[in-house]
C-alpha cells in the first residue's frame, strides 16, 4: 500500500499547470523587457507583461502578481486578450488555489471558445489541459478524455504544431503513469518525431527525450533509454544556467536507479537538489528528495533513510501538500518499523491516522457548507417527493424480498435434506470415499447456488419488462391524453396542468430507470466494462464523486459470469451509497487470465461487525462470490472508510 501512496506523491509533483520556458532563458526574458520599455502598442505589452508574470509564478510570486496586474491595466475590452487574461491568472493560481485555477480555466474557455482565430484555439486547447490537471483528483481517465477530446483537437486546429507535439508527449506519459507502455512508446514517439520537424530547438521536445528515457526504462529497453537521455543532455549541455537542469538530473537520476547504478544516481541527485533549491523549484526540490530517500532506502541505508526523510517533512520553505505528507508518514512508520523502532513506529502510524481522520472530516466540512443552503430552501419539495419514492421503492423491495427468502428457504431446506441424506450414507462407506462425497457436495451447492441466481436473473428480466413495456407503456399514453386535454383547460389551470405532466416525465424517468437497474442493456449490448460505468455514472450525486478504473476487462468472459459479476459491483456500490456516507468512492476492476478483480474503497463512516456478516445484501453479495469460486476481504474501521477486496474465477461450468 505504501508503493501506490509514493507514486501518488510523485504524480502530484509531476503533473502541473503547463509552463514550457525556453531552454536559453536570457535572450527571452531580454526581448519581453525591450518590448514593455519600447513598444507602444498597449496589446504588445499586454502580452509581454502576461508572458513575464507565467515565467515569474514558480519562482516570484509578488513579481508574478505585479506583472499580471499591469497586463490588466491594459487590455481594456478585447475579448481575445481578456481570455489569454483568465488563462494566465489561472496559471498564477495553480499552485496556490487549484479550485479557483480551475473556475479561472472556465471562464477562460467561455470567453475564447466564440473567438475563430488560431491563436484563440491555441489557448483554448492550453485552457483544457491546465483545467483537466487542476482537477487531477478526477483521475486518469478524466485527464486524457480531456487530453485527446479537446486539447488535441483544438491545437490541431490552431496549426500550432509545437503544441500538438507536446501534448502527444503529454499524453504519452499519463499512459505511462496508467501503465500502458506501448502506447505510451507509440505516443511519445509521434511526438518527438513533429517536434523534431518543427520545433528542434524547442524545452517541449527536451521534455519528450525525457518522458521517452522513461518510457523506455520501464519497458526494459535500456539502450533506447540511454540514447534518449543522450538527446536531452545535448540539447541543455550548452546553457548552464537554464532552469531546466534539475528535472534533466531528476530523470537521470531516475535511469541510474533503474539500471543499478546507485552511484552515478545519487551524484545525479545531489546535483539536482543543489539547482532547485538555487532556482527555488520546491515541488522538484521534494521529488528529487523522495528520489534520495528511495536510494538509500533501496541500499538499505535504513538510518540514512529515515534521517533524510525527516528532512524533507522539516522543510520551511515549501510545505508538503497535505496528502503528500500523509504518505511521508507512512512511509517514516514503514522504515522505523524496519530498523525495529516499533516505538517510533507506531508514533508515525499514528501521525499519518490523525492526518488521514483530518483530511476526511475537512473534506465533509466543505461539501456540508456547499450544499446547506441548497438543501434548505429544497427540502419541502424533496420530502414530499423522496416519501412518494419511498412508498414506490418499499412496495417493490418487498415484493423482491419476499420472492429472494422463499427461494432461499425453499433451497436451504432441499440442501438440508441432501446433505443430512448423504452424511448418513458416508458414514457406512470406507473412509477412501470421504474425499468423493465432499466434491459431490461441492458440486451440489454449487448447482444450488446457480439455479438461485440464475432464477433471480429470470425475475429480474421478467419484472424489467412488465415495468418497461406494461406500466411505463400505461404512463406514456397517459401523458399523450393529457397532452391532447390541454388545448381545453382555461388559462389559468395551465401551470398546474404543466407540473402534472412534469410529474409524469420524473415518473416515466424512474420507471424506466429501474428497468435498467434490474436488466442494463448495456451488459448484453457492449460487455461489462461499458455495463459497470453506467452503472457508477446512475449512482453518481452531487456530493458524492465515483472513479471506475477498469485494467484489461474483455468480452470473452461467459455471460452468465459477466451477469454475476455486474450484479456483485451493483450490490457493492448500492451499499456503499446508501448506508457509508461517503463523498468519494473508487472502484478498480481488472482481469488477468481466468481471474477477475473487484477492489472499491469509499471515504465513509466504515462497517459496523454486525453489518459484515447480516443483511441480505451482505448474504446475497456473498452466495455470489462462492458461486464464482472466489474470495472476499472486508477491511473497515470507524470513521475511516471501507475497503473491500474480491478475488472472483471466471471459468466455472
Amino acid at each position: 500500500m505504501m508503493r501506490i501512496l509514493i507514486i501518488f506523491v510523485l504524480f502530484s509533483f509531476s503533473l502541473r499547470a503547463q509552463q514550457i520556458l525556453p531552454i536559453n532563458e536570457k535572450p527571452y526574458l531580454d526581448s519581453l523587457q525591450i518590448t514593455i520599455q519600447k513598444i507602444k502598442d498597449p496589446i504588445s505589452k499586454a502580452n509581454a507583461y502576461l508572458l513575464l508574470s507565467d515565467y515569474w509564478r514558480s519562482k516570484d510570486s509578488l513579481k508574478s502578481k505585479s506583472y499580471l496586474q499591469n497586463a490588466k491595466k491594459l487590455i481594456g475590452k478585447n475579448g481575445l486578450m481578456n481570455g489569454k487574461y483568465l488563462f494566465y491568472e489561472g496559471q498564477y493560481f495553480s499552485t496556490i488555489n487549484p479550485a479557483k485555477a480551475s473556475q479561472l480555466f472556465q471562464n477562460a474557455i467561455e470567453i475564447l471558445k466564440d473567438i475563430r482565430s488560431k491563436e484563440s484555439y491555441s489557448f483554448q486547447s492550453a485552457s483544457w489541459y491546465n483545467y483537466a490537471i487542476a482537477n487531477k483528483e478526477k483521475g486518469y481517465p478524466f485527464l486524457i478524455s480531456t487530453l485527446t477530446e479537446k486539447s488535441l483537437p483544438l491545437a490541431q486546429k490552431s496549426g500550432d504544431n509545437t503544441k500538438i507535439g507536446h501534448y502527444y508527449s503529454q499524453l504519452a506519459t499519463l499512459l505511462m503513469y496508467n501503465s500502458q507502455l506501448e502506447k505510451a512508446e507509440m505516443y511519445n514517439e509521434k511526438g518527438i518525431a513533429i517536434l523534431e520537424k518543427y520545433a528542434p530547438k524547442s524545452s517541449s521536445l527536451f521534455f519528450a527525450y525525457l518522458s521517452g528515457n522513461t518510457i523506455f526504462l520501464y519497458l526494459r529497453k535500456n539502450p533506447s533509454a540511454d540514447e534518449m537521455l543522450k538527446k536531452a543532455e545535448a540539447m541543455i549541455r550548452g546553457f548552464p544556467e537554464s532552469v531546466n537542469h534539475p528535472i534533466y538530473y531528476y530523470t537521470e537520476a531516475t535511469y541510474y536507479m533503474g539500471i543499478g547504478e546507485n552511484q552515478k544516481a545519487s551524484s545525479s541527485i545531489d546535483k539536482g537538489i543543489i539547482l532547485a533549491r538555487r532556482y527555488r523549484q520546491f515541488p522538484l526540490l521534494q521529488m528529487l528528495s523522495v528520489r534520495k530517500y528511495e536510494l538509500l532506502k533501496g541500499q538499505k541505508k535504513y538510518r540514512e533513510a529515515r534521517d533524510f526523510l525527516s528532512t524533507i517533512l522539516s522543510a520551511k520553505e515549501h510545505p508538503l501538500e497535505v496528502n503528500n505528507k500523509k504518505a511521508l508518514f507512512a512511509e517514516m512508520s514503514g522504515i522505523n518499523e524496519l530498523m525495529g523502532n516499533q516505538k517510533d513506529a507506531f508514533l508515525w502510524l499514528k501521525k499519518y491516522s490523525s492526518l488521514n481522520d483530518s483530511i476526511h472530516t475537512e473534506n465533509l466540512k466543505l461539501e456540508i457548507s456547499k450544499y446547506e443552503s441548497k438543501f434548505n430552501t429544497k427540502e419541502k419539495e424533496k420530502q414530499i417527493a423522496e416519501k412518494q419514492l419511498e412508498i414506490t421503492k418499499k412496495n417493490f423491495y418487498l415484493w423482491i424480498f419476499g420472492i429472494v427468502i422463499f427461494a432461499i428457504l425453499f433451497f436451504t431446506v432441499f440442501a438440508i435434506l441432501y446433505i443430512s441424506n448423504k452424511k448418513m450414507l458416508a458414514e457406512q462407506r470406507e473412509i477412501n470415499l470421504h474425499q468423493k462425497l465432499r466434491e459431490a457436495h461441492q458440486t451440489e451447492e454449487l448447482k444450488i447456488t446457480k439455479a438461485v441466481l440464475d432464477g433471480e436473473e429470470r425475475e429480474r428480466e421478467r419484472i424489467a419488462k412488465d415495468l418497461h413495456d406494461g406500466l411505463g407503456g400505461l404512463l406514456a399514453v397517459l401523458k399523450i391524453n393529457m397532452s391532447n386535454w390541454a388545448t381545453h383547460i382555461s388559462t389559468d389551470q395551465t401551470s398546474g396542468f404543466n407540473k402534472m405532466l412534469g410529474q409524469i416525465d420524473i415518473s416515466i424517468f424512474e420507471l424506466r430507470r429501474m428497468a435498467r437497474n434490474l436488466m442494463p442493456a448495456s451488459l448484453s449490448n457492449f460487455g461489462l466494462e461499458t455495463a459497470i460505468r453506467d452503472l457508477c455514472e446512475l449512482y453518481v450525486r452531487d456530493n458524492l464523486n465515483i472513479d471506475f478504473l477498469p485494467v484489461d476487462i474483455t468480452n470473452e468472459i461467459p455471460q452468465n459470469i459477466q451477469t454475476n459479476i455486474y450484479r456483485i459491483v451493483q450490490e457493492l456500490l448500492s451499499n456503499a451509497v446508501k448506508h457509508s456516507e461517503a463523498t468519494s468512492i473508487i472502484l478498480q476492476c481488472s482481469q488477468s487470465g481466468q481471474e477477475f478483480y473487484i477492489t472499491i474503497e469509499d471515504n465513509g463512516k466504515g462497517i459496523d461487525e454486525n453489518a459484515k456478516s447480516q443483511g441480505m445484501g451482505m448474504n446475497n453479495l456473498k452466495n455470489r462470490v462462492s458461486y464464482l469460486k472466489g474470495k472476499m476481504e472486508i477491511i473497515s474501521e470507524k470513521s475511516e472508510g471501507t475497503l473491500i477486496s474480491i478475488k472472483l474465477n471466471t471459468n466455472i461450468k
